[in-house]
């Protein structure tokens, strides 16, 4: 059940009604019915795994109480081992056997192709990440046992960010669920404005993108090295607005019921380095590896070297938890790479900048170094989009060896597959998704500025729901982090 369909449409209004109609004590059982029924509609056996991993971590946490440091370890290893057997089996069966199978008939064999096939279940990335961090967190003594099993399972399968995260952390939403929430009027407003500009990025602004990536990298071997920039650059505002339109309408929709999930972008395109971006990327993923893997390598209190190398093996692992293929683990390798020459070229730029006389707070400094690191971001993007390495590699040697700036001159609306009448609705979309971001980024919270405003408040609304009333012929597409 897609967020943008007309099943959602119906089931979300129902859930919400319900949810406040019936007494406290039945609330968390109508949520948690919900939210395995939210799941079943991909796949009725997709539920069996999610209970598989939440009976598992349930129990670790159980066992962990007064155990001894040694018995709590071997709690935690026997929870992660397992979470993580699973998540192994499911979304990268496919991808060691491939690797397998290219190393074997290098050697001149050949590898029997098995029987049966393995589905990726929808979400297993972000449910079990989020269930493995309870575990984490029992035994480092952040949050104590939660005994009643329900309200574990409902902390694991919470329906509205379930697929795509934001993954959250049990010591903030599992004690929520033993608040009493009550129907108030500017919080519900508040949520379902949220929801709608989730909806405004996914239909209006992702649709039109889609369209225009999908021709350029479905075309690559024809494309100029402009083109091939044009559409890596067209991706990168499609998988913000993508990813980041899931985020607002997953907060939106709990924020609806009474609850509060952590924020998962915050404007990471006005980043002035690498770094800065992955710490406004997709927070609740990055925060999770720093806490959970980074920290326990050793971080950066032994040495630059290892705080370098832990860094590489922390978006290693990232790229391969984006996607089973090495288009991800080289875009996750850049990412870090990226990021630790940053750090290395920091006294570089310091030296660079005194010859030169430049205040090291000067807006032009600061708008270039926010340029220059999306370009850096559009650059490690190509081989998270490419379908494989061979594509990638000849992207970016198209990019950097067969440029063509001609073509900016003969390229047209039609030749990017819109037309222009849609064009222009994406132009004049992301010159306000841009005023947006710009106005947080200042540092305003953005409902406030409608707060003592109605008639702009409401002139807001109508402008957003006549645009994605203008999209619905391109249909409902899902999301890009579903595959993850």
């Amino acid at each position: 059940m897609l967020f943008n369909s007309i099943q959602f449409a119906v089931f979300f209004p129902i859930a919400v009604l319900v949810y406040f109609l019936i007494p406290y004590r039945f609330r968390n059982i109508w949520l948690l019915l919900t939210s395995y029924f939210y799941y079943m509609c991909w796949k009725k056996e997709y539920a069996l795994l999610m209970l598989a991993s939440t009976l598992i971590t349930y129990l670790s946490a159980l066992f962990m109480e007064g155990r001894s440091a040694a018995g709590k370890k071997a709690a935690v290893a026997v929870s992660f081992v397992l979470n993580l057997s699973i998540l192994g089996f499911f979304k990268y069966f496919h991808f060691f056997f491939d690797s397998l199978d290219l190393l074997v008939k290098k050697a001149g064999g050949d590898l029997p192709r098995p029987a049966f096939d393995v589905l990726l279940p929808v979400g297993i990335s972000f449910y079990i990440f989020q269930a493995l961090s309870y575990t984490m967190d029992v035994y480092r003594g952040e949050v104590k046992c939660e005994k009643n099993f329900l309200k574990y399972a409902l902390f694991v399968s919470f329906f509205p960010q379930l697929v795509a995260g934001p993954i959250e952390r049990s010591k903030n939403l599992l004690s929520q669920f033993d608040e009493k929430h009550e129907f108030e009027y500017q919080r519900v407003r508040d949520g379902l404005f949220r929801m709608l500009w989730g909806f405004f990025l996914k239909l209006v602004l992702v649709s039109r993108l889609s369209v225009i990536v999908d021709l350029i990298y479905g075309n690559s071997p024809d494309c100029t090295g402009y083109q091939l920039v044009l559409g890596t650059f067209f991706f990168a505002l499609q998988i913000y607005c993508d990813f980041s339109g899931y985020s607002e309408i997953a907060i939106g929709a709990a924020k609806v019921l009474g609850f509060n999930l952590m924020e998962n972008f915050r404007q990471p395109f006005f980043a002035a380095s690498c770094k800065e971006l992955w710490n406004r990327w997709h927070i609740s993923l990055n925060t999770w590896f720093r806490d959970y893997l980074y920290f326990p390598l050793g971080g950066s209190r032994k040495g630059v070297f290892r705080k370098y190398l832990n860094l590489m093996i922390v978006f290693a692992v990232s790229g391969l938890w984006h996607g089973a293929a090495w288009t991800f683990v080289v875009w996750g390798v850049l990412s870090g790479l990226f990021q630790v020459m940053g750090d290395i070229l920091r006294p570089v730029r310091n030296k660079l900048r005194e010859l030169l006389h430049l205040d090291e707070k000067s807006r032009f400094l600061h708008v270039l170094s926010v340029v220059i690191t999306f370009m850096f971001f559009c650059l490690s993007l190509v081989f998270f989009r490419s379908q494989s390495m061979e594509q990638a590699l000849e992207i970016m040697k198209s990019i950097f060896t067969a440029f063509d700036a001609s073509s900016i001159l003969t390229t047209s609306p039609a030749s990017l597959g819109l037309g222009v009448f849609h064009l222009a609705i994406l132009v004049f979309s992301l010159i306000i998704l841009f005023a947006v971001d710009l106005y947080k980024e200042k540092g305003y919270i953005f409902t406030g500025i409608f707060a003592r405003r109605p008639v702009l408040r409401w002139g807001f609304y109508y402008m957003l729901v006549t645009l994605i009333i203008l999209s619905a012929n391109f249909g409902a597409q899902e999301f890009i982090y579903f595959r993850f």
